[in-house]
């Protein structure tokens, strides 16, 4: 079984479909009007592949997103501590997935410092760091340069990352 889930967790990142619903979740952080189709496309996902963590993370991420569209402010309060409580648990059981730890990372790093994820955010954007920088074939394999590109982008917008490991993931992962 434990084969199964593993093969199951590396074909998705070959599938196409994959690949559209990361597209569709960074529009849906610009537009609300992606949301809808971002949420289908991570779902049927799911269905296919069952429930891999890094899939269930940008659901968990769509969700911080309702939060951020929400008027009303009872929805957007129960949206809100829903994500942060499935962003935190799919970290404790994914420490050193790179989307896991890269959609956390970015939602608390955008939060008012006064809600007490900075430190969490930190340390979300130390672990991407590291490994990004341990095994880079492999990300580049798995990921589009387009999503690497903004990846290293928003990790260096930050200001939390050396610049000398700024200057080495843009060495691994920008070149063309």
């Amino acid at each position: 079984m434990a084969m199964l889930q593993a093969q199951a967790a590396s074909d998705f990142y070959e599938d196409s479909f994959y690949k559209r619903g990361q597209k569709l979740y960074f529009l849906a952080v610009q537009s609300e009007l992606y949301m809808e189709e971002a949420e289908k496309t991570f779902e049927s996902l799911i269905r296919k592949y069952g429930p891999q963590t890094p899939l269930q993370m940008y659901i968990y991420g769509l969700t911080a997103l309702k939060a951020r569209y929400a008027s009303n402010p009872f929805r957007k309060r129960d949206y809100f501590f829903q994500a942060v409580s499935q962003m935190d648990a799919a970290v404790d059981r994914s420490p050193d997935d790179v989307e896991v730890r890269f959609l956390r990372g970015s939602f608390y790093y955008h939060l008012p410092f006064f809600l007490g994820k900075r430190r969490a955010a930190e340390e979300d954007l130390r672990a991407l760091t590291r490994l990004l920088l341990r095994d880079s074939a492999l990300y580049r394999k798995r990921y589009t340069s387009e999503v690497l590109r903004g990846i290293v982008g928003f990790l260096e917008q930050t200001g939390w990352i050396s610049p000398k490991d700024i200057a080495e993931l843009k060495r691994l992962y920008l070149r063309e």
